[in-house]
């Protein structure tokens, strides 16, 4: 065996074979970066999802440094192999002007197919540096119907002036047990998309059963006070109107006396009451 001229040996790229490594670190750290220091995912997913995806994180990074690290051990041994059979062949002199020309045109074409591999790091890069909001009235407005809300007990609520209710259960009250809401103030929290005509808005939140793929909308159409700008987070106390909700369409009317602009709440898919606080 002798040692390849070095101006005919073939020169790999540098980030040849460390491609896939990296793209888990990218991958590892994207998740991270959006769990551990903040809460970014709560955009995307549930809240019970968190641990899931730490540990996926850290095995992802885990995962790729030890790629790296087997990669980057694997090109050290050839160097000094290389170095090893260089000064073998110098020694001997033998078989020189043989084998020349073989084994080129090999590898050509899989260049390109590595380029495209590496918009992989795309979405990781993006979580780390343009997380994408969450969703808000652009979904809310074309998911067609309301989604629809299960029938439970509900008792008469509490005497009290105006009563913080979660979407749902305001939703499910009005079409299930309507006499229940009869007169009674209620506050409510969510986000404005428009409605049908100029007068009206939606009062909308967006519930998730895993991840923002399968998120369903809750919806309470406004009338009395006029429209925040779409995707604002509003407060908004009223009473349901005494018009029948179907079930096949879940979209009570509220007739609205106080609109309050307030910051999206830290889990925008929670339907949570809003809070005097």
């Amino acid at each position: 065996m002798t040692a390849r001229p070095p101006a005919e040996a073939e020169q790999e790229p540098l980030l040849s074979g460390l491609g896939s490594p990296l793209l888990l670190v990218l991958a590892g750290a994207g998740l991270l970066h959006i769990t551990v220091p903040n809460e970014v995912y709560l955009r995307y997913v549930k809240e019970g999802m968190w641990p899931y995806l730490v540990a996926c994180g850290v095995l992802l990074t885990v995962l790729g440094f030890a790629g790296l690290a087997v990669e980057l051990a694997s090109r050290w041994r050839e160097t000094a192999d290389d170095g090893t059979e260089g000064s073998d062949a110098h020694g001997h002199g033998h078989g020189h002007g043989h084998g020349h020309g073989h084994g080129h045109g090999h590898g050509h074409g899989h260049g390109g197919a590595k380029q495209v591999a590496w918009l992989l790091a795309a979405p990781a890069l993006t979580l780390m540096f343009v997380a994408p909001p969450a969703l808000g009235s652009y979904t809310a407005s074309r998911e067609g119907a309301a989604s629809s809300v299960e029938q439970t007990g509900y008792e008469d609520l509490a005497d009290a002036q105006v009563t913080p209710m979660a979407l749902e259960e305001f939703i499910g009250r009005a079409v299930h047990a309507p006499k229940t809401l009869g007169g009674r103030e209620v506050r409510l929290l969510g986000f404005v998309s428009p409605g049908k005509s100029p007068d009206t808005w939606y009062l909308n939140r967006l519930k998730l059963s895993c991840c923002a793929a399968d998120a369903r909308t809750l919806r309470v159409e406004v009338h009395g006070v006029k429209a925040p700008a779409n995707d604002t987070w509003a407060e908004v106390t009223g009473v349901v109107t005494a018009e029948p909700v179907p079930v096949e369409n879940p979209v009570p009317t509220m007739e609205a006396g106080v609109l309050k602009a307030v910051a999206q709440p830290r889990n925008p898919y929670h339907d949570a009451p809003p809070t005097d606080g």
